[in-house]
């Protein structure tokens, strides 16, 4: 066979080829990838052709230059129909004019009109070299191509394409090609320039395809076919230098002569096993393991994401899945607010990353991923018209950021959030393999963080009421206990407001405007409570304070605070005239005046109660040493001022039984009498003693329903009686 200098030219371009096209073999099939699959198997077929047409393979060199150069003349219009398909393109009419006219010059070249077939020259000593004698016809062809190409550029500026960072390679490597074309057919030239431009362009091209991030370069072959490739490349060699090497061996080692056979076949052997084992073990470095990793994490980040309802745990594994997997510093994660017009920073990578960023729901960048699912390049952005359309602040703030990629956090048609990564450390930006492991990381991010805000939506539901946003009573239980324990070797204070006489407002302005009223209550408590506790409605008029660490100084206060804001809450208001309210507090501390929970919340209650039965509009404070609590009491009957609504009832009463049956009205004394004195000696306040001496008196109220004959009867009771007697108050 020939030997043919700087065979290994053609040799590195099919290689070149040959990965790329079976790297895109895994690849997802589309129009656009179709076509640039075409145009790689018209540069194989090219390359490969000019190879077999150099080593005059069977069944000779015309065949093979017949395939290289009818595939050469394919590429402007594989080129012209890839940048058609990657811009979108409309209108159909160049193309099959262009179409039309290759197919046509292909005809044409196949009768050798543009170019004859070239003319082998043995050199001797085994070697050789191919001449080509062109003409004038050759210019158009060339002419043709020029136009297709030209009018491939034109579509790509139209598009707003051939100044991106993607574009430039592919148009250097095309200048590269018809550079090294135009070398190869000058007279007297026997380097493979149009080879070796066609590996520079193979080159230009994957670096195109990796900023473009078009595919995901994933070489999912089996083992088989790696054999196959190492033993199609080997047999190429060893056609090649079989003769060379068999000379070699018969002139180093005659003694072996007749065995050289067997020895050849035995290298030929080892050279297919080890080229098969280095084949395999690059495309596994290269391709394969990284991807391995990359779902490794994805899968792991889905099981403990599946496994979470708490947002701020799903937002943590998010953004650590993201840094470690993409190899990003800065990753900010915004999520939609409760009313749906603000994206508000949630989480970052870092505590000292800026927290005050966010975008209205308005926001042109929003209003994008409203209509597109995939991730966002700041970069392409920049270039379109809704960037333009931005506040300067609004871009000065991604700027600062040094943002790269936006990733949309899509659950169905709803976007729950989005995901800022900034520029990468390395240079190249985000390739295929980033952007598809991104938007795979926000499938399952974003369907757990709406699973985690419905919980949250729900949990918050059955915890807060619903007209005023505070807790609610068994939300205000469990948070009450949990404070209460962790300020058991401290002081907590518990204060209870119940707005008074609420039910005549209602009454007055309708429930609509009680709604109002009690909403702007919560608000005032709220506000005016901020972070030093947790606030309540403990009941349909009535609110509830939890202060930890609070004295009772302190909680009168902050009650007094309250009561004055809403007090004058009414009096601003232009146009109506509304009733002021006001309100009734009571306020207990443990431990100084109680000894467990229990206590402080009847303590509180009583205080409340007591603040209500001495007027009203005024807060309380219970206290265990009230003096009070130590005088004699005589009959809180004679007591004026604070009994004084409810005295003339007591008097009708205690006389009805009196008349009724005497020794019960003496027996209701006794009791009364005996309640005070234990009620005393355990410790409560004045208040407490006058109200279980007032329940004392009237605890047999009930018998003035009992007839009197039976009341009176000095006798033994019949059991009718004493059923009757049984049922009384």
């Amino acid at each position: 066979m020939i030997q043919i200098p700087f065979l290994y030219v053609p040799i590195a371009g099919v290689c070149c080829y040959t990965i790329l096209l079976l790297a895109l073999a895994a690849a997802k099939k589309n129009r656009l990838i179709r076509s640039f699959m075409n145009l790689l198997g018209c540069y194989l077929l090219w390359t490969a052709g000019s190879m077999l047409m150099r080593l005059q393979f069977y069944p000779g060199f015309e065949l093979w230059y017949e395939v290289s150069i009818l595939s050469l003349f394919c590429i402007p219009l594989l080129l012209y129909n890839f940048i058609f398909n990657f811009v979108d393109a409309k209108g159909r009419f160049l193309k099959r004019l262009w179409t039309g006219l290759t197919a046509a010059t292909l005809v044409l070249t196949h009768f050798e009109v543009f170019l004859k077939r070239p003319v082998f020259i043995d050199l001797g000593n085994g070697t050789g070299v191919f001449r080509y004698d062109t003409g004038w016809e050759i210019a158009i062809p060339c002419v043709l191509f020029f136009f297709i190409i030209l009018s491939s550029a034109v579509m790509l500026f139209k598009s707003r394409e051939l100044t991106s960072a993607w574009t430039r390679p592919i148009v250097v490597g095309i200048c590269f090609l018809f550079l090294g074309n135009v070398l190869s057919i000058v007279p007297g030239n026997i380097f493979p320039w149009d080879t070796l431009s066609g590996i520079i362009n193979a080159g230009y091209m994957f670096y195109a395809l990796y900023r473009k991030r078009l595919f995901r370069l994933t070489l999912l072959v089996s083992r088989g076919t790696m054999l196959a490739a190492s033993a199609v490349l080997v047999s190429v060699l060893f056609a090649y230098w079989a003769g060379p090497l068999e000379r070699m061996i018969l002139d180093y080692f005659p003694q072996v002569r007749g065995y050289q056979t067997l020895i050849i076949a035995i290298l030929f052997a080892g050279i297919i096993l080890a080229s098969y084992k280095l084949l395999y073990r690059v495309m596994d470095n290269l391709f394969v393991r990284d991807t391995q990793v990359r779902a490794q994490h994805l899968k792991e980040f889905s099981l403990r994401a599946s496994k979470s309802l708490n947002l701020d745990e799903i937002l943590r594994e998010l953004v650590e899945v993201v840094k470690d997997t993409v190899s990003v510093e800065k990753v900010y994660v915004c999520l939609e607010d409760s009313g749906g017009e603000t994206y508000r920073t949630a989480y970052s990578a870092s505590p000292l990353d800026v927290k005050s960023f966010s975008l209205q729901a308005a926001n042109p960048c929003i209003q994008w991923f409203q209509e597109h699912d995939g991730c966002l390049m700041l970069r392409d952005f920049q270039r379109s018209v809704l960037y333009k359309s931005m506040w300067e602040s609004e871009k000065q703030m991604l700027a600062n950021m040094h943002i790269e990629c936006i990733v949309p956090l899509k659950s169905d048609s709803d976007l729950v959030g989005i995901l800022l990564l900034s520029t990468k450390p390395k240079k190249g930006g985000y390739s295929f393999d980033d952007i598809a492991f991104l938007e795979s990381v926000q499938s399952v991010a974003s369907i757990a963080i709406k699973n985690a805000n419905l919980y949250k939506k729900a949990y918050d539901e059955s915890r807060i009421d619903p007209l005023t946003g505070l807790l609610n009573r068994k939300s205000f239980y469990e948070k009450l206990g949990e404070e209460f324990e962790r300020c058991k070797n401290h002081s907590i204070a518990l204060v209870i407001l119940n707005l008074d006489d609420f039910k005549l407002f209602n009454q007055l302005y309708g429930n609509r405007e009680g709604d109002a009223a009690l909403q702007h209550v919560a608000r005032i408590i709220s506000t005016t409570l901020g972070s030093n506790g947790s606030a309540a409605r403990y009941g349909g008029k009535e609110f509830a304070l939890i202060l930890p660490f609070f004295d009772t100084m302190k909680a009168l206060n902050l009650a007094a605070d309250i009561k004055g804001q809403i007090a004058n809450m009414n009096r601003g208001v232009e146009g109506e005239s509304l009733k002021v309210i006001t309100l009734s507090g009571g306020v207990c501390v443990y431990p100084y005046a109680a000894s467990n929970l229990a206590q402080l919340i009847s303590n509180a209650d009583m205080a409340v109660y007591n603040a209500k039965r001495s007027g009203k509009n005024k807060i309380i404070a219970y206290s265990l040493e009230s003096p009070l609590s130590q005088a004699p009491m005589e009959s809180p009957l004679i007591e004026g001022g604070r009994y004084e609504e409810y005295a003339p009832t007591i008097f009708a009463l205690t006389a009805a039984i009196d008349a009724k049956d005497h020794y019960t009205f003496n027996h209701s004394q006794n009791v009364a009498e005996y309640s005070t004195a234990l009620a005393r000696a355990i410790g409560l306040n004045a208040d407490h003693v006058k109200i279980i001496y007032e329940a004392a008196l009237l605890h047999d109220i009930g018998k003035i329903g009992i007839p009197e004959h039976i009341l009176t009867k000095p006798g033994r009771l019949t059991p009718e009686e004493y059923n009757i007697m049984q049922k009384h108050v």
